[in-house]
């Protein structure tokens, strides 16, 4: 698993991940993915190079979610394969979480909710 952070903003981030987000995968990212939450309102997270979603990696993206949830910010993911999207949604996560197909789509939810 793979993950490239970029900061948008004074509490904006971007992650984009690549892989498949199972056990290995999950390891490999987490203290990273949490981290780089940890210092944000907004995380935008692209999933479009994410080939595979097990349990662990929903788990760390609901653990995310939550504690942005908790501070008042928000997690957005964009760019699922068909297969993630429907675990995603099927498990729940749409429901801490937006779920959308573009960057685009991304920006315009922030735009129209705020923070």
């Amino acid at each position: 698993m793979k993950m490239d952070t970029t900061t948008l903003g004074p509490a904006k981030v971007l992650i984009v991940l690549s892989g498949r987000l199972d056990i290995a995968g999950a390891g490999q990212i987490e203290t990273e993915f949490t981290a780089a939450a940890s210092h944000a309102e907004v995380v935008l997270v692209d999933m479009a190079g994410v080939s595979f979603l097990a349990s662990i990696g929903i788990r760390l993206i609901l653990t995310v979610a939550k504690a942005l949830h908790r501070r008042g910010g928000r997690l957005v993911l964009f760019g699922c394969d068909h297969q993630v999207e429907k675990v995603l949604l099927t498990t729940g996560v749409g429901e801490l979480t937006d779920i959308v197909e573009t960057r685009a789509d991304a920006d315009r939810i922030l735009e129209s909710r705020a923070v």
